[in-house]
């Protein structure tokens, strides 16, 4: 009779290694949104949403989150022009 102990934890791994693409991708499309977010903020042309961010972050904190998204463009321009296929991209 066969060994059935196992099988639940394969399966498992199983759809773990096939869901790994689709992580890395979701990572790039994040990415994509926060690169979004931070061009509207720098061109100013949503005043609005500039006005919010303000409001909500201090100074330092601003600044933090800039250093970390160019930490992601970095990250995005790598994946881009060294991943493409990884991604999505052509």
């Amino acid at each position: 009779m066969a060994n059935w102990d196992n099988t639940a934890a394969r399966l498992q791994s199983a759809r773990d290694a096939t869901n790994l693409p689709q992580l890395y991708r979701a990572l790039y499309s994040q990415a994509k949104l926060i690169q979004a977010a931070l061009s509207l903020y720098q061109a100013g042309t949503d005043p609005v949403f500039v006005g919010a961010v303000n409001a909500l972050l201090t100074q330092s904190e601003r600044q933090e989150l800039g250093v970390m998204a160019n930490q992601i463009s970095a990250l995005v321009s790598d994946w881009e022009t060294n991943h493409a296929g990884a991604i999505g991209g052509t």
